[in-house]
């Protein structure tokens, strides 16, 4: 499975003005999205998406808050959704790892 996050910023012309790419899901990123998914369970969508732009600068670094301004909703839609299915499949593999272990 690839797990590499990609997220390009585009000016008023649809030109790529920001391009940001994370090789690599680390286990941190991992703890704080599930953190971040139980966090969101109550707030009001505000916060939720103060909290989900947030989470994306964490993932990219890099990515100040005037560029997350410029960000395509679908790409950021998209780049939390990857992270999530990356999460959830961690959990999916162990337990096939844990039923392929039981004799």
């Amino acid at each position: 499975m690839q797990s590499s996050i990609n997220l390009k910023i585009y000016d008023t012309h649809n030109e790529i003005i920001a391009e940001f790419n994370e090789p690599r899901i680390r286990w941190g990123l991992v703890e704080d999205v599930v953190e971040l998914t139980e966090t969101l369970q109550g707030q009001s969508e505000k916060e939720s998406y103060i909290a989900m732009g947030r989470f994306i600068q964490c993932v990219f670094p890099t990515l100040t808050h005037d560029l997350l301004r410029l960000a395509d909703v679908d790409d950021i839609k998209n780049c939390f959704a990857q992270i999530v299915a990356i999460v959830q499949s961690i959990g999916t593999s162990s337990e096939k790892k844990q039923d392929s272990m039981i004799p």
